[in-house]
């Protein structure tokens, strides 16, 4: 099957998908997952992750976290840096040591295994969760800006134990926390200057070109050099992207520019993102393995959902509120991926449970979106009571 005609078929069933995923009062993107999983390995086969997908698909979740940023309220971010890093904290924390506790107690891991298992189901990826958040105007909210925050704070925490663990245990570069720690400051110094003094006068030139959509054309080159910043940095690539949103969303042209970019990317790059994750699934030899997916699962749900929960109660939200943002950073993905690549690579997990926390993954991120709307219903209705 050409790359054309697998574009043709993830776009078309995407969109018939989301519609009754809508109907059906879901979330849009389970539709667009479960898309992924009819037409990937799992059943179908019609689709594998060839390299065309995977690059499309990550050129999906950076639009998506750009357009994220653009539309979200960086006065609202810094106003609750304190809960946003307190629910990351809590949310490593929480997950990694119950599944450590599994792994080496109950199925006799290795320490070192162990505790990359821990760390896969640690880290959070809240794309999904902000395509949910925005179909529910809950993005500048509160809750949302606690959700954005701690999941650049958890990315940043699952980076550095990333760094220290193989250099502990022999199973990579042996990097020091120094090292690790001087590029990510770095990154955000040089996107804490570009974004105050470089982009407005940017955008400004960009807008003067005698070009067709320059000023869009300007946003997406912003978009994909902070994201390359990043990755130079050592950081996640969509990290980047989110900050150059951000940077974006105080000058004049944000509205503007967010009503021409969410439409691209909507239309063409995210869905394929969406419909890549619902790929990595195959259930060939999960047989003998399925008490540990269903408890790894059961883990990295209430892992997070009580950890990031009692992280957003200690600062005075109420337990809906808590709940929402135990529900938003329960989602994984790439971040979870890389670290399970790691252990893999490092031969310490097997190619069986390799395999075994990529359905973790992808299962904790077809619920995830589930959960978080039904607490964000529960809220809604609170406030249509209340007035």
């Amino acid at each position: 099957m050409t790359y054309l005609v697998q574009l043709f078929l993830i776009l078309l069933l995407t969109k018939i998908a989301a519609h009754f995923s809508v109907k059906a009062k879901m979330p849009s993107v389970i539709g667009e997952l479960l898309v992924g999983i009819l037409v990937g390995p799992a059943i179908l086969n019609w689709i594998q992750p060839t390299t065309f997908i995977n690059y499309f698909s990550q050129l999906g979740v950076i639009v998506l976290m750009f357009i994220a940023g653009l539309e979200g309220d960086l006065k609202l971010l810094i106003k609750y840096w304190a809960p946003a890093l307190t629910v990351a904290t809590l949310g490593v924390i929480f997950p990694t040591g119950t599944a450590y506790l599994l792994c080496h107690t109950a199925f006799g891991f290795s320490v070192k295994a162990s505790i990359f298992m821990g760390l896969v189901l640690s880290a959070t990826s809240v794309s999904i969760t902000v395509q949910v958040l925005k179909e529910m105007n809950r993005l500048n909210t509160r809750e949302g800006a606690i959700i954005c925050g701690a999941a650049v704070a958890d990315d940043i925490i699952c980076v550095i134990l990333l760094g220290i663990c193989p250099s502990i245990y022999g199973g990579g570069h042996h990097t020091s926390i120094i090292k690790m720690i001087i590029p990510m400051v770095l990154f955000f110094i040089i996107v804490l200057l570009i974004g105050k003094y470089v982009v407005p006068k940017f955008l400004d030139i960009f807008s003067d070109l005698n070009a067709s959509e320059s000023d869009t054309a300007g946003a997406m080159i912003l978009c994909f050099g902070a994201a390359a910043l990043a990755v130079a940095m050592g950081m996640s690539d969509v990290l980047g992207a989110y900050f150059a949103g951000l940077a974006i969303s105080e000058t004049n042209y944000a509205d503007r520019l967010s009503t021409k970019i969410e439409p691209i990317g909507y239309a063409v790059f995210i869905p394929v993102f969406f419909v890549s994750i619902g790929l990595q699934i195959s259930f060939n030899g999960m047989g003998k393995d399925l008490l540990f997916i269903a408890l790894l699962i059961i883990i990295a749900i209430l892992g997070k959902q009580i950890g990031c929960g009692i992280g957003a109660k200690m600062f005075h939200l109420n337990w809906t509120e808590a709940n929402i943002v135990g529900a938003g950073m329960v989602s994984r993905g790439e971040m979870a991926l890389v670290v399970a690549n790691v252990a893999l690579q490092s031969q310490l997990i097997d190619q069986n449970h390799y395999t075994a926390m990529i359905v973790v993954t992808v299962i904790t991120t077809l619920i995830a979106p589930i959960i978080l709307k039904l607490f964000i219903m529960r809220t809604q209705r609170k406030e249509v009571k209340m007035n």
